[in-house]
């Protein structure tokens, strides 16, 4: 199984801790880790790669992208909706660029599959 998360960055306490549950997604309040669920739900970690800098980059086209076509997904989704993407995204970026979140990548395989 692979599986992509946003995470808090480990080690993260307090102050620090608090403003990257702020900046992230509902779901990045978990406390484990995605290495950590995974463990959890007894599959062995095959491999974890930290794709922050490439998320970081994706949170930039698209807030780039929702100035660009702002007019017509203003028609088609709704200023609501827009305003809302566009908070989400860029509060995201704030936390992956003050060191607050990250992104990981998880491959896992299933241990009792292979018992």
């Amino acid at each position: 199984m692979v599986v992509a998360s946003i995470e808090v960055t480990s080690g993260l306490t307090g102050v620090s801790r608090q403003r990257a549950l702020e900046l992230g997604p509902a779901d990045v309040a978990g406390e484990a880790s995605l290495r950590g669920l995974f463990e959890r739900a007894r599959f062995r970690v095959e491999a974890e790669r930290d794709v922050t800098p490439e998320f970081r980059d994706a949170l930039e086209r698209r807030l780039a992208a929702l100035v660009r076509f702002e007019e017509e997904l203003r028609r088609s989704e709704g200023d609501e909706q827009v305003d809302a993407e566009r908070e989400k995204r860029a509060r995201m970026l704030a936390g992956v660029e003050e060191g607050l979140l990250r992104r990981t990548i998880v491959l896992g395989r299933s241990l009792v599959a292979q018992m």
